[in-house]
């Protein structure tokens, strides 16, 4: 299965160059883990009490103090870590380019320019996902009952995730300079629908997989809960990263796995 190769290829790509790659995220994300550490730690109570509250469909009046700007910092760091990272893995993967120093060097333009493909690939999954979200529960809600509310979400994720692959190689044309847009990162990868469809359940499959341990311990604030949530994100993050950067290698430079 293509699909499966690609992704095999991906985590082999962190994995057998892990060096770099620490060198290039190491410090990054530790600076996302300071800051989600404390905001997760420092908030972990109020969180739980706003989540409780919304499942019982009662929207909170008042925030407690603080917890509104420390959760924008968070996820301010956060994407941009993300951002940081992504570009630099790009050149690293496909120009053999390794930063010298512990701190990265902060490519303005090309990161600029990812944030912007971010946001307009985020919105347009949005209204997509919203849509395809309500024509999925009117459409299966009656024949699935009580199973619904497991799966279209987990139908809804691998829609999106195809979608993204598919429109997603203008992430690496954008780090390296070479923007494209998403139409020609659709037409560039209409050979390989059938191999992305396959890679879309395949990452739905790893997602679900590597939240079955977390799931098994009841406190999300615990020292094993967030150290594990935090090597499983890296390795999510450095994975989805490289599958980008592998359909862009294989799909508009036409290179082989």
């Amino acid at each position: 299965m293509q699909g499966w190769k690609i992704f095999i290829h991906s985590v082999r790509t962190v994995f057998g160059n892990l060096g770099p790659a620490l060198r290039i995220s190491g410090f990054l994300y530790a600076a996302y883990i300071l800051s989600n550490a404390y905001y997760v730690l420092t908030y972990s109570d109020d969180l739980v009490s706003i989540q409780q509250s919304m499942a019982a469909g009662i929207v909170p009046q008042e925030l407690p103090s603080g917890l509104f700007p420390s959760m924008m910092l968070n996820f301010a760091i956060g994407l941009m870590s993300s951002l940081w990272i992504a570009v630099l893995w790009h050149r690293f993967v496909l120009l053999a380019e390794v930063p010298e120093t512990v701190i990265p060097p902060f490519l303005t333009g090309m990161i600029s320019a990812y944030l912007g493909k971010t946001i307009q690939l985020a919105l347009m999954l949005m209204v997509f996902g919203v849509l395809l979200g309500m024509l999925l529960g009117v459409a299966l809600g009656p024949l699935l009952g009580g199973f619904a509310g497991a799966a279209i979400p987990l139908i809804l994720l691998g829609v999106l995730l195809y979608l993204s692959y598919r429109l997603g190689l203008v992430f690496p044309a954008v780090a390296l300079k070479t923007p494209i847009s998403f139409k020609t990162s659709w037409e560039k990868t209409q050979s390989a629908s059938g191999a992305i469809a396959q890679l879309a359940v395949i990452a739905v499959v790893f997602a679900l997989l590597i939240q079955i341990p977390s799931n098994m311990n009841p406190d999300p604030t615990s020292l094993i809960n967030l150290i594990y949530s935090y090597v499983v994100g890296w390795i999510a993050m450095m994975v989805g990263i490289s599958v980008l950067t592998t359909l862009y290698g294989v799909y508009i430079e036409g290179r082989e796995l």
